[in-house]
């Protein structure tokens, strides 16, 4: 959870008292806004049955518009380099990391969706990274060349980090081999290559259920050796190459606009919030007959 140390650089947030995990509060704000859309498109938030795939294909209808609002900005040449593109992304990687959204999206009965919306957030960082280590040049990319990032190193750590957890999803695009190439970059450029242990270091709030793996893994980070001395996960600069032919933005930005969506329901917007009272009673009524909302399905 975020910290409110007074040695944390203004604008920013440390998650878990860790002092690597340092977030804009640019993209915090950001993440409350998705995290609100999200929550006006959940049935169960209103007391609504739908029907089962509702909130899975109203969530990708919200990742799709945030992915093709920020493919926008890489493709763009005076936006690609803005400190605001960087933050969109950031914001980016902590709702996939943390979203009822990125739980759910893969569950449509719609795998082309799905996976568009998959290859569209490991696209859109392979892209930018390697557009920002450019830009860099003759130079190395760092925190502060070519754009003033503070926690680069960390939040291009964690990107690489969340496109794993959906490893094992049947997907054709290998997410491990992304985060290898994405953190060869970093690597390159003399920064931590290393893969982090989980999205989030430090001592967050468990539960009795978590498993004390996670002390040990934490351990683990802590204890790594200086900067130079740490290593990536054995991805070369081929490695690399073949990562940004295969995660490309604007092919991604073409398949994500062309993969096929549900149409809204009803002809209403997919923020629940935005139905007319008599839109929302007549919803509850298909599945309650005498209008008790206490009989409402879930």
């Amino acid at each position: 959870m975020p910290s409110a140390e007074s040695s944390i650089p203004d604008g920013f947030i440390q998650i878990n008292d860790h002092p690597a995990e340092i977030w804009s509060k640019v993209a915090f704000d950001h993440v409350e806004r998705l995290q609100t859309d999200e929550e006006n498109r959940n049935p169960d938030a209103h007391r609504l049955y739908i029907y089962n795939d509702y909130f899975g294909y109203a969530c990708c209808d919200l990742l799709k518009k945030e992915m093709l609002a920020i493919g926008k900005k890489i493709a763009s040449k005076t936006e690609k380099l803005s400190l605001p593109t960087f933050q969109r992304l950031e914001a980016l990687v902590l709702y996939m990391a943390n979203s009822m959204a990125a739980d759910v999206f893969h569950t449509i009965d719609d795998p082309e969706l799905s996976e568009a919306i998959y290859t569209g957030y490991g696209a859109l960082w392979m892209t930018y990274l390697l557009a920002l280590e450019t830009a860099a040049k003759p130079q190395k990319l760092s925190a502060t060349h070519p754009l003033a990032v503070r926690n680069l190193e960390n939040v291009v750590r964690t990107a690489a980090k969340v496109i794993t957890q959906f490893s094992d999803l049947g997907f054709s695009r290998d997410a491990r081999d992304l985060a290898a190439a994405m953190l060869r970059v970093l690597e390159r450029n003399d920064m931590d290559g290393t893969p982090k242990p989980k999205a989030f270091l430090g001592k967050a709030v468990k539960s009795d259920s978590d498993s004390e793996d996670e002390d040990e893994e934490e351990e683990e980070e802590d204890a790594r050796p200086a900067k130079k001395s740490r290593h990536a996960t054995g991805a070369d600069d081929h490695d690399v190459r073949a990562a940004a032919k295969e995660w490309k933005a604007s092919s991604a930005m073409k398949d994500l606009r062309d993969a096929y969506g549900p149409v809204e329901h009803g002809g209403r917007p997919w923020d629940i919030t935005k139905w007319s009272k008599a839109q929302l009673e007549a919803e509850k009524a298909r599945f309650d007959g005498d209008g008790d909302e206490d009989d409402v399905f879930f």
